[in-house]
């Protein structure tokens, strides 16, 4: 009952953020829903007469939104629509709101398409790179792999910051400064969580293998290297010194603790308002672990990223076991070591093997596993090694689990990537007596 109470508070709290921000940015009647075309390819386009109430709700809130529309990984979004609506609001947090120029945010757009080789994400942001001053030989060195020259100072510090995260999935000390004193503590967060989201809508868009549209051919060439390789890749270790701090704050009786590495906690009398309301309302939750003290320093984003969490730790159509499976492959991906520790435990608990575990902790394919753990496995290493999913792996978990239950495992493996990429962008450190468990390696999945 306490957690049903506090979902229904996010989600009509969360609502009421929405639809406020929405009519403020976008004082223009929203668009009749009834002539909303949906394109997909995989996934059969729905129409508004058909949906649920829940996925409804969702497009009401796509079309009140900045965006006005729902093209893209919404029509696939849209089938597991809790968890959905937050994901759209809070990736429309992350584009129209972030604390960084546009020029700059567009090209963290791009350069997350060119990684993940989204043809449609880099087809729509390319025009709005160029629309928004970046200039086109800068797009065309992203579009081939090649670091760009010519870029402003602005732009280069994010440039290096999301090319380091993307193809080592660390950010070294200088980088991380550079970006510090360059756009703040929110900057960071914000440029992250742009990075993260547009990771998630690659994903759907690829996954959907989604039209890009009349007479429109593909722009972007398969190569090793999408991004300019920085370091050792996925072999790259955390770099620099740790200096991990906690602090402990009491609020109404409840007693929390915040920690981080190059996000220094704060103590609750030291928070702005809208840190204090976000904390309250984590405190009526699961808690201010793992990555809520870097989400603090956006709390407006923060709150609907949390809010997303709720859903895909506690209402998720596929069995936890197969959940688990799935954040532990992200986690093992990034070599995140918070996130592995922490799951790695809820995933023996949820019925995984310790065998299973261990040998994805080393960079080995599991033997033994049951044919639905096989048919996530493959799902998910495949998505993450090759960006794509071929015919015969999509028709095998569609089959298993169904439309739902297949977007499902990609919306957790999305999320927890985000997740990932907030907390080795950190360093968040370890709990007490705990050691990390996962080397870094060039292969992490096989």
């Amino acid at each position: 009952m306490r957690l049903q109470l506090f979902c229904a508070f996010i989600f009509v709290m969360c609502s009421s953020n929405a639809q406020t921000t929405a009519t403020q940015a976008n004082p223009k009647q929203a668009p009749d829903p009834r002539s909303l075309v949906l394109l997909g390819d995989r996934f059969k386009p729905l129409k508004y007469d058909e949906m649920t109430p829940e996925q409804k709700l969702m497009i009401d809130h796509l079309l009140a939104g900045e965006r006005g529309g729902a093209r893209g990984p919404f029509n696939v979004l849209l089938r597991s629509p809790e968890v959905g609506d937050f994901a759209q609001r809070f990736g429309g947090s992350m584009r129209f709101r972030a604390a960084i120029p546009k020029d700059v945010s567009e090209t963290i757009i791009i350069m997350t398409g060119r990684f993940w080789m989204a043809q449609y994400e880099w087809n729509a942001h390319k025009a709005a790179a160029l629309q928004n001053g970046v200039k086109p030989e800068i797009v065309d060195a992203i579009a081939n792999g090649k670091r760009p020259s010519g870029m402003t100072p602005d732009m280069e510090v994010a440039y290096n910051f999301i090319d380091e995260l993307l193809t080592t999935h660390q950010v070294t000390d200088a980088t991380f400064q550079a970006a510090k004193d360059r756009y703040g503590e929110k900057g960071i967060v914000d440029m992250t969580g742009l990075s993260a989201w547009y990771c998630l809508v690659s994903m759907a868009l690829n996954l959907d293998r989604y039209p890009l549209g009349p007479g429109v051919l593909p722009e972007l060439k398969q190569l090793d290297h999408p991004l300019p390789v920085v370091g050792l890749g996925f072999a790259t270790p955390i770099p620099g010194p740790t200096s991990p701090a906690t602090t402990t704050s009491t609020v109404n009786g409840k007693t929390f603790s915040l920690s981080g590495d190059r996000f220094k906690p704060p103590i609750y009398e030291q928070m702005t308002p809208e840190q204090k309301q976000f904390v309250d309302t984590a405190l009526a939750g699961r808690g201010t672990g793992g990555s809520f003290n870097i989400s603090l320093r956006s709390p407006a984003a923060g709150e609907l990223f949390y809010a997303m969490g709720e859903r895909v730790r506690f209402h998720m159509s596929v069995p936890d076991k197969l959940k688990e499976l799935a954040i532990l492959l992200t986690a093992r991906y990034w070599a995140a070591q918070f996130e592995w520790l922490a799951h790695r435990r809820a995933g023996a608990q949820a019925g995984l093997s310790e065998e299973t575990i261990k040998a994805i902790a080393e960079g080995r394919r599991p033997v033994g596993m049951s044919e639905d753990e096989e048919t996530v496995y493959t799902f998910i290493t495949e998505l993450f090694k090759t960006r794509q999913v071929d015919d015969t792996t999509f028709a095998a978990a569609k089959s298993r689990f169904g439309e739902r239950g297949v977007v499902d495992l990609l919306i957790s493996a999305g999320y927890y990537q985000m997740v990932s990429m907030f907390m080795n962008v950190d360093r968040l450190p370890l709990n007490a007596g705990q050691q990390s468990e996962l080397k870094y390696l060039t292969v992490p999945l096989p």
